[in-house]
């Protein structure tokens, strides 16, 4: 058994998932109402984190040229190193556990699975290195060159990417899941009636 499965052994109750869910959708929401809004308002645009299919470097300059003293602090905390250090890591632990947990329900326990398990977890390092990135740039830290755009951008893309298909693969497997319910339960009633 691998120390990831034996992790998610410990983490994919019920209780434990609800409260990764809830805890890592509290964050969400509190950059979605508080810093997003304010960062989003001073730059003209959408701030890195949020623009999932990537930017470009005219874009990058567009954003680091309008971020103001009082904005880039507030974008270097609480919002990177603070609430973008703890959303990731707590999206990733509900997703990773309640795709466990269904692979489980579903009789799915494979290498598959136990690969799809690391989806997640990848996103995770991808939002970690994209938060870098983007410190480097916002603090004026490096010079903001197209080959270092490309790769700040490149680690957007394939953080969306990576948490849009463990979303999408924790919906087929619950699809799968209900089936198997609506099943079993047609199962014994027919048993019940014979």
């Amino acid at each position: 058994m691998s120390i990831l499965n034996s992790f998610l052994i410990k983490t994919s109750s019920v209780k434990k998932i609800c409260i990764s869910f809830f805890a890592s959708q509290f964050t969400l929401l509190i950059m979605m109402l508080y810093t997003f809004p304010i960062i989003n308002s001073q730059i003209g645009t959408r701030a890195f984190d949020l623009q999932n299919l990537g930017y470009s470097l005219s874009t990058a300059n567009q954003i680091v040229n309008n971020l103001n003293n009082q904005t880039t602090e507030l974008y270097l905390f609480p919002q990177l190193t603070l609430l973008d250090v703890f959303y990731p890591f707590l999206l990733a632990l509900f997703l990773s556990s309640l795709l466990f947990r269904l692979g489980k329900l579903i009789g799915k326990d494979n290498k598959i699975t136990s690969l799809l398990l690391y989806l997640p977890l990848l996103a995770m390092a991808f939002d970690y290195f994209e938060n870098i990135c983007i410190i480097l740039m916002i603090s004026k830290s490096i010079e903001i060159s197209k080959s270092f755009v490309l790769l700040s951008s490149t680690f957007t893309v394939l953080k969306s990417l990576l948490t849009t298909f463990s979303w999408i693969v924790i919906l087929i497997y619950t699809i799968k899941w209900v089936r198997l319910k609506i099943m079993k339960k047609a199962t014994k009633s027919s048993l019940s009636q014979s």
